[in-house]
Protein backbone atom coordinates (compact mmCIF):
# COMPACT_ATOMS: atom_id res chain seq x y z
CA UNK A 1 0.00 0.00 0.00
CA UNK A 2 1.82 3.41 -1.16
CA UNK A 3 1.85 6.08 1.58
CA UNK A 4 0.54 9.82 1.35
CA UNK A 5 3.86 11.90 0.96
CA UNK A 6 4.57 13.44 4.03
CA UNK A 7 2.97 17.20 4.25
CA UNK A 8 5.64 20.12 3.64
CA UNK A 9 6.71 22.58 6.60
CA UNK A 10 5.41 25.60 4.55
CA UNK A 11 1.93 23.97 4.80
CA UNK A 12 1.59 23.38 7.92
CA UNK A 13 2.81 26.69 8.62
CA UNK A 14 -0.15 27.99 6.34
CA UNK A 15 -2.78 25.95 8.09
CA UNK A 16 -1.05 27.74 11.61
CA UNK A 17 -1.15 31.30 10.59
CA UNK A 18 -4.86 30.75 9.07
CA UNK A 19 -5.78 30.44 12.72
CA UNK A 20 -4.19 33.32 13.68
CA UNK A 21 -6.93 35.75 11.92
CA UNK A 22 -8.97 35.61 14.90
CA UNK A 23 -9.07 38.37 16.53
CA UNK A 24 -10.28 36.34 19.81
CA UNK A 25 -8.03 33.84 19.48
CA UNK A 26 -7.54 32.37 22.98
CA UNK A 27 -4.23 33.29 24.27
CA UNK A 28 -2.87 29.87 24.87
CA UNK A 29 -4.04 28.36 21.28
CA UNK A 30 -2.29 31.73 19.68
CA UNK A 31 1.10 31.08 21.85
CA UNK A 32 0.67 27.36 20.72
CA UNK A 33 0.30 28.39 17.31
CA UNK A 34 2.82 30.49 17.08
CA UNK A 35 5.31 28.41 19.09
CA UNK A 36 4.84 25.64 16.24
CA UNK A 37 5.71 27.92 13.52
CA UNK A 38 8.38 28.90 15.45
CA UNK A 39 9.38 25.35 14.90
CA UNK A 40 9.32 24.60 11.46
CA UNK A 41 10.64 28.31 10.74
CA UNK A 42 13.62 27.99 12.56
CA UNK A 43 13.86 23.94 11.12
CA UNK A 44 13.92 25.01 8.02
CA UNK A 45 15.69 28.51 7.92
CA UNK A 46 18.15 26.63 10.30
CA UNK A 47 18.01 29.97 12.98
CA UNK A 48 16.30 29.07 15.88
CA UNK A 49 16.85 32.35 18.01
CA UNK A 50 18.35 30.42 20.12
CA UNK A 51 22.46 29.57 19.19
CA UNK A 52 24.31 29.75 16.05
CA UNK A 53 27.23 31.50 15.10
CA UNK A 54 28.98 34.14 16.93
CA UNK A 55 28.19 37.10 14.32
CA UNK A 56 24.20 36.09 14.38
CA UNK A 57 24.09 37.34 18.29
CA UNK A 58 25.53 41.17 17.10
CA UNK A 59 23.20 44.02 17.24
CA UNK A 60 24.06 46.16 13.93
CA UNK A 61 24.28 49.78 14.31
CA UNK A 62 22.17 51.72 11.25
CA UNK A 63 22.37 55.73 10.57
CA UNK A 64 20.27 56.41 13.94
CA UNK A 65 19.07 53.06 15.94
CA UNK A 66 20.44 49.94 16.18
CA UNK A 67 19.21 46.66 14.09
CA UNK A 68 18.51 44.10 16.08
CA UNK A 69 21.07 40.63 15.62
CA UNK A 70 19.72 38.01 13.59
CA UNK A 71 18.69 35.66 16.93
CA UNK A 72 17.40 38.62 18.41
CA UNK A 73 14.94 39.23 15.06
CA UNK A 74 14.51 35.37 15.10
CA UNK A 75 13.03 35.59 18.53
CA UNK A 76 10.47 38.28 18.12
CA UNK A 77 8.08 36.22 16.57
CA UNK A 78 8.10 34.49 19.67
CA UNK A 79 6.88 37.89 21.32
CA UNK A 80 3.23 36.11 21.09
CA UNK A 81 0.69 39.19 21.34
CA UNK A 82 2.86 41.27 19.06
CA UNK A 83 2.92 38.89 16.47
CA UNK A 84 -0.90 38.02 16.67
CA UNK A 85 -1.40 41.75 16.27
CA UNK A 86 1.17 42.40 13.54
CA UNK A 87 -0.39 39.36 11.26
CA UNK A 88 -3.38 40.51 11.52
CA UNK A 89 -3.20 43.92 11.11
CA UNK A 90 -1.09 43.40 7.66
CA UNK A 91 -3.65 40.67 6.07
CA UNK A 92 -6.23 43.48 6.89
CA UNK A 93 -4.29 46.15 5.45
CA UNK A 94 -4.06 44.19 2.21
CA UNK A 95 -7.77 43.75 2.20
CA UNK A 96 -8.27 47.56 2.96
CA UNK A 97 -5.28 48.21 -0.08
CA UNK A 98 -7.96 46.02 -2.21
CA UNK A 99 -10.52 48.05 -1.87
CA UNK A 100 -8.74 51.17 -2.14
CA UNK A 101 -6.76 50.14 -5.34
CA UNK A 102 -9.28 48.18 -7.16
CA UNK A 103 -7.23 46.31 -9.81
CA UNK A 104 -3.85 47.21 -9.09
CA UNK A 105 -1.58 44.81 -7.28
CA UNK A 106 -0.61 45.84 -4.09
CA UNK A 107 2.71 46.35 -3.35
CA UNK A 108 4.42 46.02 0.41
CA UNK A 109 7.80 47.22 1.13
CA UNK A 110 9.02 45.80 4.19
CA UNK A 111 11.54 47.25 5.95
CA UNK A 112 13.49 45.34 8.42
CA UNK A 113 12.61 41.84 7.88
CA UNK A 114 15.18 39.56 9.89
CA UNK A 115 15.53 35.94 9.01
CA UNK A 116 11.84 34.81 9.05
CA UNK A 117 9.99 37.62 6.90
CA UNK A 118 7.19 36.85 8.88
CA UNK A 119 4.87 39.08 7.57
CA UNK A 120 5.77 38.05 4.20
CA UNK A 121 6.30 34.59 4.56
CA UNK A 122 3.05 33.76 6.74
CA UNK A 123 0.56 36.63 4.59
CA UNK A 124 1.86 35.65 1.14
CA UNK A 125 0.14 32.25 0.91
CA UNK A 126 -3.34 33.66 1.38
CA UNK A 127 -2.98 35.47 -1.93
CA UNK A 128 -1.93 35.01 -5.29
CA UNK A 129 1.26 36.84 -6.80
CA UNK A 130 -1.38 38.86 -8.67
CA UNK A 131 -2.81 40.07 -5.93
CA UNK A 132 0.18 41.15 -3.55
CA UNK A 133 3.84 41.41 -3.95
CA UNK A 134 6.85 42.53 -1.72
CA UNK A 135 9.94 43.94 -1.70
CA UNK A 136 12.00 43.69 1.31
CA UNK A 137 14.70 45.91 3.36
CA UNK A 138 17.57 44.53 5.31
CA UNK A 139 20.23 46.09 7.01
CA UNK A 140 21.94 42.08 8.14
CA UNK A 141 23.36 40.42 5.22
CA UNK A 142 22.72 37.12 7.74
CA UNK A 143 19.07 37.47 8.16
CA UNK A 144 18.49 38.71 4.48
CA UNK A 145 20.63 35.42 3.57
CA UNK A 146 18.03 33.57 5.24
CA UNK A 147 14.85 35.15 4.24
CA UNK A 148 16.06 34.72 0.54
CA UNK A 149 16.49 30.95 1.48
CA UNK A 150 13.57 30.31 3.80
CA UNK A 151 10.94 32.15 0.84
CA UNK A 152 12.85 29.69 -2.03
CA UNK A 153 12.05 26.85 0.84
CA UNK A 154 9.08 27.63 1.10
CA UNK A 155 7.95 28.52 -2.77
CA UNK A 156 7.34 32.32 -2.23
CA UNK A 157 9.88 33.55 -5.02
CA UNK A 158 6.66 34.68 -7.33
CA UNK A 159 5.53 36.70 -4.44
CA UNK A 160 9.32 38.71 -3.97
CA UNK A 161 9.25 41.63 -6.13
CA UNK A 162 12.29 42.76 -4.67
CA UNK A 163 14.69 42.77 -1.84
CA UNK A 164 17.83 44.85 -0.93
CA UNK A 165 20.63 44.92 1.52
CA UNK A 166 20.55 48.36 3.06
CA UNK A 167 20.22 50.73 6.05
CA UNK A 168 16.44 51.52 5.62
CA UNK A 169 17.36 55.10 7.50
CA UNK A 170 19.50 56.12 4.52
CA UNK A 171 17.69 53.78 1.56
CA UNK A 172 16.69 55.44 -1.96
CA UNK A 173 13.62 53.36 -2.62
CA UNK A 174 13.39 52.47 -6.32
CA UNK A 175 10.17 53.36 -8.06
CA UNK A 176 9.15 54.40 -4.90
CA UNK A 177 5.62 55.46 -6.35
CA UNK A 178 4.32 51.82 -6.59
CA UNK A 179 3.94 51.20 -3.08
CA UNK A 180 0.76 51.10 -1.36
CA UNK A 181 1.65 49.75 2.37
CA UNK A 182 5.01 50.50 3.81
CA UNK A 183 5.12 47.66 7.16
CA UNK A 184 8.34 48.23 9.70
CA UNK A 185 8.05 46.60 13.51
CA UNK A 186 11.76 48.03 13.76
CA UNK A 187 10.48 49.27 17.56
CA UNK A 188 11.55 49.21 21.25
CA UNK A 189 9.20 50.04 23.73
CA UNK A 190 9.06 53.84 24.32
CA UNK A 191 10.70 53.88 20.38
CA UNK A 192 14.27 53.47 22.19
CA UNK A 193 17.01 52.15 21.01
CA UNK A 194 15.77 50.66 17.48
CA UNK A 195 15.27 52.70 14.54
CA UNK A 196 11.29 52.48 13.31
CA UNK A 197 11.61 56.87 13.37
CA UNK A 198 14.66 57.34 11.71
CA UNK A 199 13.43 54.80 9.22
CA UNK A 200 9.85 55.88 8.69
CA UNK A 201 11.34 59.68 8.23
CA UNK A 202 13.37 58.35 5.14
CA UNK A 203 11.35 56.52 3.38
CA UNK A 204 7.63 58.06 3.96
CA UNK A 205 8.32 61.25 1.78
CA UNK A 206 9.62 58.90 -1.05
CA UNK A 207 6.42 57.33 -1.24
CA UNK A 208 3.00 58.28 -2.17
CA UNK A 209 0.72 60.62 -0.40
CA UNK A 210 -1.87 58.10 0.29
CA UNK A 211 0.56 55.11 1.64
CA UNK A 212 -0.91 52.64 4.47
CA UNK A 213 1.80 52.28 7.20
CA UNK A 214 1.71 49.70 9.69
CA UNK A 215 1.98 50.44 12.81
CA UNK A 216 -0.74 53.11 12.25
CA UNK A 217 1.07 55.16 15.44
CA UNK A 218 3.53 54.77 18.06
CA UNK A 219 1.91 56.97 21.66
CA UNK A 220 4.29 56.91 24.61
CA UNK A 221 2.13 58.52 27.48
CA UNK A 222 4.20 59.29 30.79
CA UNK A 223 2.23 58.28 34.17
CA UNK A 224 3.58 59.48 37.84
CA UNK A 225 3.14 57.09 41.05
CA UNK A 226 3.16 57.89 45.20
CA UNK A 227 4.80 55.56 47.10
CA UNK A 228 1.25 54.68 48.30
CA UNK A 229 -0.29 54.07 44.56
CA UNK A 230 2.44 50.53 44.32
CA UNK A 231 3.05 49.79 47.71
CA UNK A 232 5.17 46.59 46.75
CA UNK A 233 7.36 48.93 44.90
CA UNK A 234 7.99 48.76 40.88
CA UNK A 235 6.79 45.60 40.38
CA UNK A 236 3.37 46.13 41.17
CA UNK A 237 3.83 48.80 37.56
CA UNK A 238 3.86 45.33 35.82
CA UNK A 239 0.66 43.70 37.16
CA UNK A 240 -1.56 47.40 36.92
CA UNK A 241 -5.23 46.80 36.07
CA UNK A 242 -7.39 49.24 33.77
CA UNK A 243 -8.40 51.16 36.86
CA UNK A 244 -4.62 51.87 38.32
CA UNK A 245 -3.87 55.44 40.49
CA UNK A 246 -1.55 57.44 39.56
CA UNK A 247 -1.22 60.92 37.86
CA UNK A 248 -1.13 60.52 33.78
CA UNK A 249 0.83 64.16 32.46
CA UNK A 250 -0.42 62.97 29.15
CA UNK A 251 1.06 62.07 25.41
CA UNK A 252 4.68 62.66 25.96
CA UNK A 253 4.81 61.29 22.13
CA UNK A 254 2.77 60.97 19.42
CA UNK A 255 4.43 59.22 16.63
CA UNK A 256 2.34 60.34 13.80
CA UNK A 257 1.72 63.77 14.77
CA UNK A 258 6.00 64.20 15.66
CA UNK A 259 6.58 62.62 11.97
CA UNK A 260 3.92 64.81 10.20
CA UNK A 261 5.23 68.07 12.19
CA UNK A 262 9.33 66.94 11.74
CA UNK A 263 9.22 66.51 7.53
CA UNK A 264 6.48 69.68 7.25
CA UNK A 265 9.97 71.85 8.52
CA UNK A 266 13.23 71.83 7.91
CA UNK A 267 15.03 69.56 9.89
CA UNK A 268 16.83 71.23 12.81
CA UNK A 269 20.67 71.10 13.10
CA UNK A 270 21.16 68.93 16.15
CA UNK A 271 19.50 65.78 16.01
CA UNK A 272 16.31 66.33 18.38
CA UNK A 273 13.43 64.85 17.09
CA UNK A 274 10.76 65.58 19.04
CA UNK A 275 10.40 68.11 22.10
CA UNK A 276 7.60 68.92 24.73
CA UNK A 277 6.79 70.55 27.79
CA UNK A 278 4.19 69.17 29.93
CA UNK A 279 3.44 70.16 33.96
CA UNK A 280 4.60 68.39 36.63
CA UNK A 281 2.00 66.89 39.02
CA UNK A 282 2.32 67.51 42.93
CA UNK A 283 5.12 66.47 44.54
CA UNK A 284 3.74 63.39 46.26
CA UNK A 285 3.57 61.92 43.04
CA UNK A 286 7.13 62.01 42.19
CA UNK A 287 8.02 58.70 43.98
CA UNK A 288 7.74 56.60 40.56
CA UNK A 289 7.92 58.03 36.40
CA UNK A 290 6.68 54.91 34.31
CA UNK A 291 6.53 55.12 30.29
CA UNK A 292 3.34 53.69 28.82
CA UNK A 293 3.51 52.57 25.25
CA UNK A 294 0.80 52.05 22.89
CA UNK A 295 0.62 50.46 19.52
CA UNK A 296 -2.03 51.04 17.38
CA UNK A 297 -0.69 48.38 14.74
CA UNK A 298 -4.39 48.77 12.23
CA UNK A 299 -7.90 49.39 13.30
CA UNK A 300 -8.91 48.19 15.79
CA UNK A 301 -6.06 46.25 16.71
CA UNK A 302 -3.58 47.90 19.19
CA UNK A 303 -1.04 46.37 21.77
CA UNK A 304 -1.05 48.30 25.09
CA UNK A 305 0.94 48.40 27.77
CA UNK A 306 3.19 45.05 28.69
CA UNK A 307 1.02 43.24 26.08
CA UNK A 308 4.52 42.56 24.77
CA UNK A 309 8.33 43.27 24.48
CA UNK A 310 7.76 46.89 22.75
CA UNK A 311 5.10 47.98 24.74
CA UNK A 312 6.76 46.95 28.23
CA UNK A 313 7.11 49.72 30.97
CA UNK A 314 9.84 51.76 31.14
CA UNK A 315 10.02 52.93 35.07
CA UNK A 316 12.17 55.19 36.91
CA UNK A 317 12.19 55.68 40.83
CA UNK A 318 12.41 59.30 41.20
CA UNK A 319 14.98 59.59 44.13
CA UNK A 320 16.90 62.37 42.34
CA UNK A 321 14.34 64.96 40.85
CA UNK A 322 14.77 68.32 41.43
CA UNK A 323 11.95 70.82 42.21
CA UNK A 324 10.16 72.32 39.66
CA UNK A 325 7.13 73.18 37.84
CA UNK A 326 7.58 71.72 34.54
CA UNK A 327 8.91 68.49 32.95
CA UNK A 328 10.90 68.55 29.76
CA UNK A 329 10.91 65.73 27.54
CA UNK A 330 12.95 64.74 24.33
CA UNK A 331 13.40 62.42 21.74
CA UNK A 332 16.68 62.28 19.77
CA UNK A 333 17.78 60.48 17.07
CA UNK A 334 21.20 59.19 18.14
CA UNK A 335 23.06 56.27 17.66
CA UNK A 336 20.85 54.48 20.23
CA UNK A 337 17.27 56.75 19.95
CA UNK A 338 16.34 57.66 23.51
CA UNK A 339 13.36 60.22 25.18
CA UNK A 340 15.88 61.88 27.77
CA UNK A 341 13.70 64.30 30.12
CA UNK A 342 14.95 67.19 32.77
CA UNK A 343 12.95 69.63 34.99
CA UNK A 344 12.95 73.30 35.57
Amino acid sequence: MSKNPPTHPSKTIGDLASFLLDPHLETEHEQNFIDRIHELLSEMAVVSGFDGAAEWHNDLQASSGMAISVNEAALCLLDYRRTGQFFRGMHRAILDAKQEFPGQTIEVLYAGCGPYAPFFTLIAPMFSPDEVQFTLIEINDASLATARMLIHEMGLQPYLRENYLADATLFKVPNAADYHILFSETMDTALEREPMVSILLNLLPQLREEIMVIPQNVTVEGVFFRETDLPDGIDALYELSADYKGHSIGIIMDMADAIHEYLSHVPPADKVFHKIQLPLPAPEYWAYFALFTTVEVWDDLFLYKNDSDITDLRVRKMEDLSPGNFIHFKYELLDEPELVFGVS
